[in-house]
């Protein structure tokens, strides 16, 4: 999910020690957000994000799940952002990217 963890453990493949993957970036409770975006993305992917967007509720744009995760303060929002872009991961870039629009939108 994450091209830049990708690339690093693809890197790494004739290691059998386990790999360790600096995220100097990242903080540790944005980092676990991530996770747990990765997780469910992984059990139920997120539609895509129709553009332009049709509503700046979420609700009506992603699965309820989604909306709920990015349904945060405006600080972590950007943080995720800021991680999602750092790590490479587009789904989750997509999705706070999409509600700060939504957000910009509604203004």
């Amino acid at each position: 999910m994450s091209e830049l963890v990708k690339s690093m453990m693809d890197e790494d493949a004739d290691d059998e020690d386990v790999t360790e993957i600096p995220l100097p970036n990242v903080k540790a409770a944005v980092l676990q957000k991530v996770i747990e975006f990765c997780e469910h993305h992984k059990k139920e992917p997120m539609t895509e994000i129709e553009k332009p967007l049709k509503s700046q509720n979420m609700a009506d744009v992603v699965q309820k799940w989604f909306a709920d995760y990015v349904d945060v303060e405006q600080a972590v929002l950007f943080e995720l952002i800021l991680a999602a872009n750092y790590m490479d991961i587009k789904a989750l870039l997509d999705l706070t990217c999409a509600t700060v629009a939504a957000m910009i939108k509604g203004k």
